[in-house]
């Protein structure tokens, strides 16, 4: 879920409704500036994901499901 908040008298509020919320559970919301360094990050993670296919394979098929 992706939303933007406003930071009014100590809280943030929501700019638009937000379905599927569940009372009194903890969302965060992240800053247009820490949205931007987290999508700088998952081409970096993707590529580092090609180092562990060796494990990709039969004999370790097994561990798949732990």
């Amino acid at each position: 879920m992706s939303i933007k908040a406003e930071y009014r008298d100590g809280v943030f509020a929501p700019l638009q409704e937000v379905e599927e919320s569940t009372p009194g559970k903890v969302y965060e919301v992240f800053s247009e500036g820490e949205l931007k360094r987290l999508a700088a990050d998952v081409p970096w993670l993707k590529g580092s994901g090609r180092s562990f296919e060796f494990w990709e394979n039969e004999e370790d098929a097994v561990y798949d499901s732990l």
